[in-house]
């Protein structure tokens, strides 16, 4: 597959277009936040992996971070246990990635028959204990005519060390770090596994690097790959942050032997992008690799509104921002 055919192949991956819809959908949202909501300002919304917000009242030196995801109807029908043990594992990388501290969780659980129902809590458990968040509550709709999970997160950050998912600067370093200790899922081709087999010390030991990162303010910004995979997950943060960029396929940190559009379009347990000032690279290169995880500068922020991939002898444009609404902010 040449890179034509790869980027057009991208484009069109689900884990991407099902994004599209998000921004004018959730148009009259947005527009209720012009409003003055005198219990809290609001620092970040849509388009970050979190809501940041400030309530001065109970912390002067703190923002809250809210979250929540959904888990896939295909990762539950697939194997429902470890679509509960991710549930828990993507909602602390929404916290994680913005150099936050996971504190609780809340589960929305709706199950047809009650052995589906145990298995997603069996793993809800497990993600709890491998990550060390407990779930304190939530809402349950037994006998349901489908299944469904949904986890809220709540989690604090310094509010001088937060790191946005909307702060690209032109110029900017790629960063892209993952966790390469990992193997696909038989049974959900783009899941790459790489927490299971670790024990709960080197996945919170792995988790704690965002917050060494955010303590030094090496990064502009940054968002955990998610099931837009590795490109999808890069253009929704170049969108959120109103600017373009390239990245070279050749520079990306990836798994020997294993298919470049599978790991293109992968969501890792454990993978971050970001984009920070050249100057800042190495440092946060040897952060990662401290704890075992490969991070490789392979790209550049650029003044223009799309994402081109290059393979070091072509360049081609892969999402046009002017039309792909990748980040869910409006227009």
């Amino acid at each position: 597959m040449n890179i034509k055919e790869l980027a057009k192949s991208i484009a069109q991956f689900e884990g991407i277009t099902r994004k599209y819809p998000i921004s004018e959908l959730i148009l009259p949202l947005t527009e209720s936040l012009r409003y003055k909501f005198p219990q809290l300002e609001i620092i970040g919304s849509f388009g970050e992996d979190s809501a940041i917000v400030e309530v001065s009242e109970v912390s002067y030196t703190h923002y809250f971070l809210l979250a929540m995801d959904g888990m896939w109807s295909k990762l539950i029908q697939a194997d429902p246990e470890i679509a509960g043990y991710f549930a828990v594992l993507v909602n602390v990388n929404d916290i994680i990635c913005k150099g936050g501290i996971p504190i609780a969780l809340l589960d929305m659980l709706a199950y047809q028959n009650e052995t589906i129902g145990k298995l997603l809590v069996k793993g809800m458990v497990k993600g709890s204990e491998k990550f060390g968040i407990p779930i304190v509550g939530g809402h349950l709709h037994p006998n349901n005519e489908f299944n469904s999970l949904s986890i809220a997160i709540f989690g604090v950050v310094p509010k001088d060390e937060v790191i946005f998912s909307s702060n690209a600067q032109v110029g900017d370093d790629i960063l892209i770090a993952v966790d390469l200790d990992g193997k696909f899922r038989e049974n959900f081709r783009y899941a790459w596994d790489t927490t299971t087999h670790k024990s709960p010390k080197q996945v919170q030991a792995i988790c704690g690097i965002m917050r060494t990162i955010a303590e030094k303010k090496l990064m502009h910004t940054a968002k955990d790959i998610s099931n837009p995979g590795m490109v999808g997950t890069l253009g929704m943060l170049l969108d959120a942050s109103n600017k373009g960029g390239s990245l070279d396929i050749t520079k990306i940190p990836m798994k020997e032997n294993e298919s470049l559009e599978q790991w293109l379009c992968m969501y890792p347990g454990f993978g971050i992008v970001s984009t920070c000032d050249f100057a800042n690279s190495k440092e946060i290169v040897q952060i990662f690799k401290k704890d075992g995880i490969t991070a490789k500068m392979c790209g550049t922020v650029e003044d223009n509104h799309a994402l081109y991939l290059s393979d070091g002898k072509e360049r081609v444009p892969v999402l046009d921002f002017k039309k792909d609404n990748v980040s869910g902010c409006p227009r």
